[in-house]
């Protein structure tokens, strides 16, 4: 949905989305903070980008409260608190199938652990966030391994696997964690 591509006039855009998220719609919202984080209206608002994540995130848009979590992560708009950060992470992370916010989310949150900020360094959870994240055992996970006991690998493996028990994903879609699957 980026309307800097439809309309170049960035007055109408911004009365288009602006309309759309005074009304609740979350995905406006999740848009209009996108604009004012990106420039689209001609200026950067950091508040008012932190101001429409917020309300959408509020209703549960993945995309929203990655992009909140990072503004907290990075002190962008909002005061720095990587704590907030790790709970508006978490909540996209719990989100199935794990397209967009989701997916980031868990990896962001999995870096926080394994820094320890806003929440306390923890190797397996890291590990865990992480192999949710990218089954096929890929990206950071090598890394952490090197950081790790056998036990602990194991231990983060079998959360992983719980969560992925708990977290079934949508049947009409087929999950890269599939037998099959080419991912």
């Amino acid at each position: 949905m980026n309307l800097s591509g439809t309309n170049r006039d960035p007055v109408k855009n911004e009365m288009y989305l602006l309309r759309g998220a005074e009304q609740g719609n979350a995905d406006s919202q999740f848009w209009l903070g996108v604009a004012y984080e990106q420039n689209w209206f001609g200026t950067t608002d950091l508040k008012e980008a932190a101001k429409w994540y917020r309300k959408a995130a509020e209703q549960g848009q993945p995309d929203a409260q990655t992009s909140l979590g990072m503004l907290y992560e990075d002190g962008d708009g909002v005061e720095q608190n990587y704590a907030i950060a790790a709970e508006w992470y978490r909540k996209a992370a719990e989100h199935v199938p794990d397209l967009g916010g989701a997916g980031v989310g868990r990896s962001r949150l999995a870096f926080l652990y394994m820094e320890g900020h806003g929440v306390p360094k923890d190797y397996v959870q890291a590990y865990m966030w992480y192999r949710v994240r990218d089954p096929e055992h890929k990206t950071n996970l090598k890394d952490l391994e090197l950081l790790m006991t056998p036990a602990q690998i194991l231990a983060a493996n079998e959360l992983a696997a719980k969560w992925q028990k708990e977290h079934p994903w949508p049947r009409e879609q087929e999950s890269p964690r599939s037998p099959g699957s080419d991912r």
